[in-house]
């Protein structure tokens, strides 16, 4: 992976912890580095290694890293230069996934020796999708639900997100995101 998503777990763990517990989880990873290249390229174990560490040094389950890791990776992006590609990726969660295997591919003009995943909605409605995950990667589906969390926060919109399948049985991870209407929204149209 690239350096951009170990330095993302960083932050996380920097700015809802501090530098000592990132240090300890860090030397508990055997990383010597101090901080890595955006746009250099890991091995996925170094990413891997830090999620389990960091899992161990806080007594957290890994899926929890993972999932807070996937909503902190929405906020992180923007503000390490990447927002205008979520601007230009739609105006609702729906826009977005509908959008975002082309997304990867700009991104992965800059970036490419990057390795990643496909998305494709395979259902949708005005209030319901399904969105198909395919990875060369196992186990980030706990990220993708804090990813999808994070994005409906982003659009300001309210999704419950439910993994649906799993890569082990199917091949693919697949995720039903229900559109939940605010009393705003059933107010005014009651009117």
């Amino acid at each position: 992976m690239y350096g951009l998503v170990n330095r993302a777990i960083k932050d996380l763990i920097v700015s809802t912890r501090n530098t000592d517990t990132w240090n300890k989880i860090r030397e508990k990873a055997g990383l010597v580095e101090e901080d890595f290249l955006d746009s250099a390229s890991y091995p996925d174990k170094v990413t891997y290694d830090l999620v389990t560490a960091a899992s161990e040094e806080l007594n957290v389950p890994a899926e929890k890293i993972l999932y807070d890791f996937g909503r902190h990776w929405i906020l992180y992006t923007g503000r390490e230069g990447w927002a205008s590609l979520f601007y230009l990726g739609g105006d609702s969660i729906q826009e977005f996934l509908e959008g975002l295997d082309s997304m990867h591919s700009r991104v992965q003009i800059a970036m490419p020796n990057s390795n990643l995943p496909q998305f494709k909605v395979i259902e949708k409605s005005d209030n319901h999708l399904v969105l198909e995950y395919r990875s060369t990667r196992e186990g980030l589906a706990p990220m993708v639900m804090g990813l999808l969390d994070g994005m409906a926060e982003k659009f300001n919109e309210a999704w419950v997100v439910e993994h649906v399948s799993k890569k082990a049985d199917k091949g693919f991870d697949s995720f039903s995101l229900e559109l939940v209407e605010s009393e705003e929204s059933s107010t005014s149209a009651a009117a």
